[in-house]
């Protein structure tokens, strides 16, 4: 329901988005020298702030419950209260007949229409969508000082910075990064997307998405109340800014090796001779250690042996958006039954798919190669040392692996990129469409920060 202040307030907005659609806008498009955080024009940046102010207050009130956004065709249920209308067909699923509000459980009876028989918000749509063009006009204003008007974004923690808390920022994380940000479009995610052509001749395959939004806020809610020593009220005062379904783009590769590897060995007590004449198998590794006594060079065995072996891996083609910490965990989801292109299902157009930033070759050359070689001679080291047994010791090895690129995908993974703010802090979450797991950054309780900064983010 939306109640009377909310409604004066909107009064205001639509008065104000139809004064700027004429030919005397109410606030004037001025460059940044002529508002620079050091202007005297306290006028302006009053009245900027004020509306800015106007439109986070609307924007509680306009927003679902379920995916945490602004109204998307908004349906109003029985009960008076609102929803999405693709948060409620995504909750509705094998629901025929009737469903349960969100909000308060009323029992909601569908007809035969569906959602579809389900009424439009008509007055609270025309006032989300004038808001969010009012909203062009306001610059956006400083997440650490909320005085000055933003100039920059830090690229790690995606918050917007005055050109004075930048410098403290830097200052106090080393390792962060800030890029140029314009106040009035100031977004984490106002970078490059991907774009279809007709002619690649590479098209990519996107993944479907096989949790939905409501199912993700639920995912993310049951991992707050999962992380221990947490604040005490950090599942009551975080506040979610948004839950963001993305593209990630990777690549992935299938390569072949042949590899011969030899070493000189003196097996221990249970050695086991034949390991490398053996197919090749991948084993656990276990260290061999020499028990006592001197070995005689007459127990030195040379063995030799040639494998072949099937790589298949995959890396992120795009980390601009991902924090280093966050991006080593995210690397290691594994990718698994992709369908060929001709199969593939044709992307949400309503979801971002970010750029390929690294090409084909380059992410072969600087990336996977290296990968599956080390991996490769991981593996044929590890048989070796199996092959000493208890005891034993290996001498003289040497590896030599004969690398081909089979295959190579364009991929498109599906998540969902979380940004939540808790004691004036951001924090990033982000949950893979396709398998539910989860990761992202978390606070600790009060006093337990320094403890386990070493550790990170599960």
């Amino acid at each position: 329901m939306i109640d009377s202040d909310t409604q004066s307030s909107l009064s205001i907005l639509m008065m104000l988005k139809t004064n700027t659609s004429g030919n005397t806008p109410i606030i004037k498009n001025r460059k940044d020298s002529d508002i620079s955080d050091s202007s005297g024009d306290e006028d302006y940046r009053s009245s900027s702030k004020s509306l800015q102010k106007l439109f986070i207050g609307l924007s509680e009130d306009f927003t679902c419950s379920i995916c945490y956004e602004l109204f998307e065709r908004p349906i109003i249920l029985p009960c008076n209260h609102n929803f999405c209308k693709s948060c409620i067909e995504d909750m509705v699923i094998g629901q025929k007949q009737t469903f349960h509000c969100p909000f308060c459980r009323t029992e909601v009876k569908l007809t035969d229409k569906g959602i579809d028989g389900l009424p439009v918000n008509s007055f609270l749509f025309t006032a989300v969508e004038k808001m969010k063009s009012a909203n062009a006009f306001c610059p956006k204003f400083c997440d650490s000082c909320t005085s000055k008007k933003v100039t920059r974004k830090c690229e790690t923690c995606s918050i917007s910075l005055c050109k004075t808390c930048e410098s403290s920022h830097v200052a106090k994380n080393g390792g962060h990064k800030t890029i140029y940000s314009d106040s009035h479009i100031a977004s984490d995610f106002d970078i490059e997307t991907h774009i279809n052509k007709d002619n690649d001749t590479d098209p990519p395959t996107y993944l479907p998405f096989t949790i939905s939004r409501s199912q993700c806020v639920q995912l993310f809610q049951n991992w707050i109340s999962s992380l221990w020593f947490a604040p005490s009220d950090l599942k009551v005062n975080k506040s979610v800014r948004y839950i963001k379904p993305i593209y990630i783009p990777y690549w992935i590769y299938e390569a072949h090796t042949t590899t011969k590897y030899s070493a000189n060995i003196s097996t221990g007590s249970s050695g086991v001779g034949s390991i490398l004449t053996t197919n090749h198998q991948q084993q656990p590794i276990y260290h061999h250690h020499q028990l006592g006594g001197k070995f005689d060079s007459s127990n030195w065995t040379h063995k030799v042996n040639i494998v072949s072996n099937r790589y298949r891996h995959a890396t992120i083609a795009n980390t601009k958006l991902i924090d280093k910490d966050l991006l080593t965990q995210v690397q290691t989801w594994e990718i698994n039954n992709i369908p060929s292109v001709d199969q593939s299902q044709p992307p949400n157009p309503k979801i971002q798919p970010l750029a390929f930033l690294t090409d084909e070759a380059t992410a072969w050359k600087k990336i996977v190669e290296a990968k599956i070689l080390q991996k490769d001679r991981e593996v044929c080291e590890n048989r070796i040392k199996l092959g000493c047994g208890v005891g034993g010791l290996a001498k003289d090895i040497v590896v030599e692996t004969n690398l081909t690129r089979v295959a190579s995908q364009k991929v498109f993974l599906p998540v969902y990129f979380i940004k939540y703010i808790y004691d004036t802090k951001s924090y990033t979450v982000i949950v893979n469409a396709q398998n539910s797991k989860i990761v992202g950054h978390r606070p600790y309780a009060q006093g337990l920060s320094t403890m386990f900064r070493m550790f990170k983010p599960t």
